[in-house]
Formats: C-alpha cells, sequence, structure tokens
C-alpha cells in the first residue's frame, strides 16, 4: 500500500507515495519547509480520514499549526496533538533550556512516568505518552517534529545510537507511517540507517532569493526517481516540479 503526500511531483518521484507502516526521515536546514511539508503529509491522510498524529518537540503544537492553517488554508482541525515537552521552557525557541537525558529501557517506560510528570523529556517519556494516545485510537499517519530538538534535550550524547535505536524501534511498533523530521546539522548515520527512506530538502540562494530542492536519498522496498527536482511553497500550498 502507498501512503501519499497528495503532492504529485513527489508522490511521482517515491514511485507513488511511501510504502506503509514504516519510518521515514525528512531532512532539511532550518527555513527550508519541512515541517510544512510534514504536515501536508498529515493533511493527506486527514482528508482520506485516517487518524493522523503530530508530536511537537521543537515548537509550541499551536504556533505551527497556526501558520499551516492560516497561511494556507488547510483544515487540520481534525488532528490529533501530541505536545511531547512536559515544559514550555525546554522548546528550541526558549533562550534557557535545560538539558534533559534519557535513561532506561523503552520496554520499561512506565517506570519513568514519575520522572516524565516532572518535566523531563526522554525516549520512555515520549512512549509513555504516544501509548496513552493510543488506548483509544490507532493512528496511520505520525509525524515527529523535530528528531534534532529531541536528541539534543532527550538522548545521552555518549548513549546516542542506543537511543536513536529504541525510539525507531517504538515508533515501527506503531504501525503507523511514520514522517520525522530533522535538520542536516546533526550526526544522521544512525537515522539513515534505521529509516526505510530519507527526503531531503535543500534551500538555496538563487538569482532572485531563496530557491528550494527536493530528493529522495534512500528509499528501501521500493523504486524512486533520484534526480533532484524544485520545491515551491506558495499561498496555494506546496508543488514539486515534474
Amino acid at each position: 500500500m502507498r501512503v501519499k503526500f497528495g503532492i504529485t511531483g513527489l508522490d511521482k518521484m517515491l514511485g507513488g507515495g511511501l510504502l506503509d507502516r514504516k519510518v521515514y526521515l525528512l531532512v532539511g536546514d532550518t527555513g527550508s519547509g519541512k515541517t510544512l511539508l510534514a504536515l501536508r503529509f498529515l493533511l493527506e491522510g486527514l482528508n482520506n480520514g485516517e487518524n493522523c498524529l503530530y508530536i511537537a518537540v521543537d515548537k509550541p503544537p499551536s504556533v505551527v499549526l497556526q501558520t499551516a492553517m492560516l497561511g494556507f488554508g488547510w483544515n487540520l482541525s481534525a488532528l490529533h496533538i501530541m505536545d511531547a515537552v512536559p515544559s514550555e521552557a525546554l522548546y528550541s525557541t526558549t533562550p534557557s533550556i535545560r538539558d534533559i537525558t534519557a535513561k532506561g529501557e523503552i520496554t520499561r517506560a512506565h517506570e519513568g512516568k514519575k520522572k516524565v510528570e516532572k518535566g523531563e523529556l526522554s525516549v520512555e517519556g515520549l512512549s509513555i505518552k504516544l501509548l496513552d494516545h493510543m488506548k483509544s485510537v490507532r493512528y496511520h499517519r505520525i509525524v515527529l517534529d523535530s528528531l534534532s530538538i529531541f536528541k539534543k534535550f532527550a538522548v545521552e550524547e555518549d548513549k546516542e545510537m542506543m537511543g536513536i535505536h529504541k525510539l525507531f524501534n517504538f515508533l515501527k511498533q506503531t504501525g503507523a507511517t511514520t514522517v520525522i523530521t530533522t535538520s542536516k546539522d546533526t550526526d544522521l548515520r544512525a537515522e539513515y540507517l534505521l529509516s526505510s527512506g530519507v527526503i531531503e530538502i535543500e534551500k538555496k540562494r538563487g538569482n532572485a532569493g531563496f530557491e528550494r530542492y527536493i530528493r529522495i536519498a534512500k528509499m528501501r522496498g521500493s523504486d524512486y526517481d533520484k534526480k533532484q527536482k524544485r520545491m515551491y511553497i506558495t499561498e496555494d500550498g506546496i508543488f514539486v516540479l515534474r
């Protein structure tokens, strides 16, 4: 089964869309449009009557969704939202952020519930919240935005590979098709290895200002177009040249 973004040019590049129940990486510089593209992925699911979840780590979800709904007229009212950050002080947009590290195993995530209630951001904390969400609903699509912020404040540097492995395995077990956004300014070797596919957005300065390009860097188990294509973000939506 193919899971579409609803963007004709991109879905064609993907050979019809993503493969369902897999975890994918959406990589891009700040301002490249990766969050908007991820939300467009969720909007397509909502339009198909699917249950979709947006997990906010980088910015308060109200800010992100307001931009998409007012700026593009997207109806995201049926979107399920999970604020993964227990305290606003941990958001990347807040100057004073304390370093929070992850401890324990996902299989023992319930043991960390008290820590989560105290305000920690961790792999097991995320899993606890997601499991709570999944008690009453099965999600078809999930977006985690963003991994770069999550790694910075929820994964110990010397145990980063283990923490990322836990996170990806847990998301695979949800049965949803998951898109994880991340910036390019981190070491992504583990993520590239663990993900089923990688979509990269590049923002370049051109003669008339900034230009965006998109390419499929990896797509496991599926044919795809390897050529980089021009991507446009306008008030009418997101478009990829074919």
